[in-house]
């Protein structure tokens, strides 16, 4: 992949607890995509669909929706009979999606009877669900199997010192405002306090008073593992307070650290998440997170499962970890979150939160001072990382995707002297394959496998920053750069489609995408395409931070240009005949592109 000087962040979001980039909908046309709630991770006609994407160790904590009625099912491992399975309301299914009946050792009867399996609770937990926050109802469950009141969990917690990794060597910090001891690790280049934060003195923060908590209001779990803030006492500045804009300046701010110290900032957040990546278990403590989830803690950062509160609400003890970020001029509440198998960055908009504090020190430690814990001599890129798919192109030249019944034009880049196939649809000329320019200055752009064989056939992926050009439309960014249509990573005269000129395209295909796909270059399972506009749409798959690459032959996806913090694009799926133009915020997302002549 290549970078831009500021990076890239490969994790956001979450914040949706594990959300997936991809949908799935069944064959029949009529059905309203139900996805378009937001927020679900998969959306289905019947759960005969689980076949083809059944619950296993990647979708662990997904949830999927099915039918008109908007059944909720939810991927979890039972460890009982150590499978995965589909946990509904009302019945529980097997990873492919047909009835699940537990081995006779087993208890005769899986419903547990935390409130989390019964209505009322799913129905509460579902209405502040948002696309763009991992405060699903999916957290319920954390709290309900995983929490310190579970004795056969490992969360228990016996002392604060079970937090940390004894193989490490921690400094420590004294708060001199109230004599509270820290641990303390280096950590690629800072110094961070290796515990969360627990000062209360309203008389000397007096946004403290009333704006802040400890989990279930006990002061023992404040001594464990710290205090949960709401969004302006963790700030300390009533401009943060839920549904304000945030607006301090760039930061780092001290917020409600101490002297000499500050608030996690989002690009502090964010090259903690490009480094750890895969590695999630390394910043996560041994003790304090569910049975499954447990951490080897080799970084020393120790996070831990605090859990928050949310609304009069506490929930996911044991099965996630909060930490409030700073990011300037954003009604939204940014946090970064680890989880048993990610870490990444994400908002919630929905309702107030509370979650934890982690102060970093002011200034970069010197190389001298780096102790042995610290993990920058190992990095290593982000593209050697990312997880490729078992895949082969479908596509055996380039160009044989192409309509031969359909008259093409010819453009050709002047930046690289590439030429691509143009194609006039009702009266916008678009080009008829997506974009391989490589000379993006602003962020990542990529092959499918980080193969350049993918380019040539399929084009390149582009994250939305580097298919905008602009830096203002990195991953949760608002990405308002005036009017459309834009120029963005195309050749002059031509632009990234704008939401319109996508959604007359599909309006013009009837939601379908049969006339919008080539005949070739798509999976042997998959009806081809009649190409009737000549838009030649390949299944060129997916990149996302989550799941790496991805269904290369199922899916195609291309950049929208929309003002908003959620990524827009035209999605064309395969297998459901379908094509709309969608929006997404859980994760940052890799998409080619194809310009639309001025």
């Amino acid at each position: 992949m290549k970078h831009s000087v500021l990076g890239y962040l490969p994790g956001l979001c979450a914040l949706t607890a594990a959300t997936a980039f991809f949908t799935a909908c069944g064959d029949d046309d009529d059905f309203a995509p139900v996805s378009r709630n937001r927020g679900y991770d998969y959306a289905f006609t019947s759960t005969k669909e689980f076949a083809e994407y059944p619950c296993n160790d990647v979708r662990e904590g997904r949830e999927a929706i099915v039918g008109r009625d908007k059944d909720s099912y939810y991927c979890e491992f039972d460890s009982r009979d150590s499978v995965y399975i589909w946990v509904g309301d009302t019945d529980t299914l097997t990873a492919e999606g047909r009835e699940f009946h537990r081995a006779e050792s087993s208890s005769s009867s899986y419903r547990s009877s935390s409130s989390y399996f019964s209505s009322s609770a799913r129905s509460s937990s579902s209405s502040y669900r948002s696309s763009s926050s991992s405060y699903s109802s999916s957290s319920s469950y954390y709290t309900s199997v995983w929490s310190s009141e579970n004795p056969s969990s490992s969360f228990s917690i016996s002392s604060k010192e079970d937090l940390f990794n004894p193989s490490l060597t921690y400094g420590t910090m004294t708060d001199p405002r109230d004599g509270k001891t820290y641990k303390t690790i280096e950590f690629n280049g800072q110094t961070w306090m290796a515990e969360n934060l627990n000062f209360s003195d309203s008389s000397i923060v007096p946004l403290l008073e009333g704006h802040n908590t400890c989990y279930h209001e006990k002061e023992s779990e404040c001594e464990l593992m710290g205090r949960l803030y709401s969004r302006d006492a963790a700030m300390n500045s009533s401009s943060c307070a839920f549904g304000r804009s945030c607006s301090l300046g760039d930061g780092p701010i001290q917020g409600i650290c101490p002297d000499g110290w500050h608030v996690l900032t989002y690009s502090e957040a964010k090259n903690l998440v490009n480094y750890v990546e895969s590695d999630e278990d390394k910043i996560r403590s041994h003790y304090g997170w569910g049975a499954s989830a447990v951490g080897t803690n080799d970084y020393g950062l120790s996070f831990v499962a605090t859990g928050s509160w949310e609304a009069g609400n506490y929930d996911s003890r044991g099965g996630f970890s909060y930490t409030w970020t700073y990011y300037n001029g954003y009604s939204n509440q940014y946090y970064l979150l680890v989880k048993y198998n990610d870490v990444s960055i994400s908002s919630y908009s929905s309702k107030e939160v509370y979650f934890p504090v982690r102060c970093i020190k002011d200034g970069p430690v010197s190389s001298s001072s780096v102790s042995s814990s610290s993990v920058s001599s190992s990095s290593v890129s982000s593209s050697s990382r990312a997880k490729q798919a078992d895949a082969e192109p479908y596509l055996e030249a380039a160009g044989e995707q192409f309509n031969p019944e359909i008259e093409y034009g010819t453009m050709t880049d002047p930046r690289d002297d590439k030429t691509y196939k143009t194609v006039k649809v009702g009266s916008a000329t678009w080009m008829a394959e997506n974009l391989n320019y490589a000379g993006n200055e602003i962020g990542v752009s990529t092959c499918f496998n980080d193969d350049d064989r993918f380019c040539e056939l399929y084009g390149r992926f582009y994250s939305r920053d580097a298919a905008m050009n602009s830096e203002k439309c990195t991953f949760m960014s608002n990405c308002n750069l005036g009017s459309d249509p834009i120029q963005g990573i195309c050749p002059d005269g031509w632009h990234i489609p704008t939401k319109k000129e996508a959604q007359d395209l599909v309006n013009l295909a009837s939601g379908t995408s049969r006339s919008l796909r080539s005949a070739k270059g798509w999976d042997a399972d998959i009806s081809p395409g009649t190409d009737k506009y000549g838009l030649s749409f390949l299944g060129a798959g997916s990149y996302n931070d989550n799941e790496g690459f991805y269904s290369l032959g199922k899916y195609e996806h291309v950049w929208v240009y929309y003002a908003s913090s959620h990524q827009y694009y035209i999605v064309i799926r395969g297998s459901s005949n379908e094509s709309e133009v969608w929006d997404y915020g859980s994760h940052e997302v890799y998409n080619p592109v194809r310009c639309v002549k001025d």
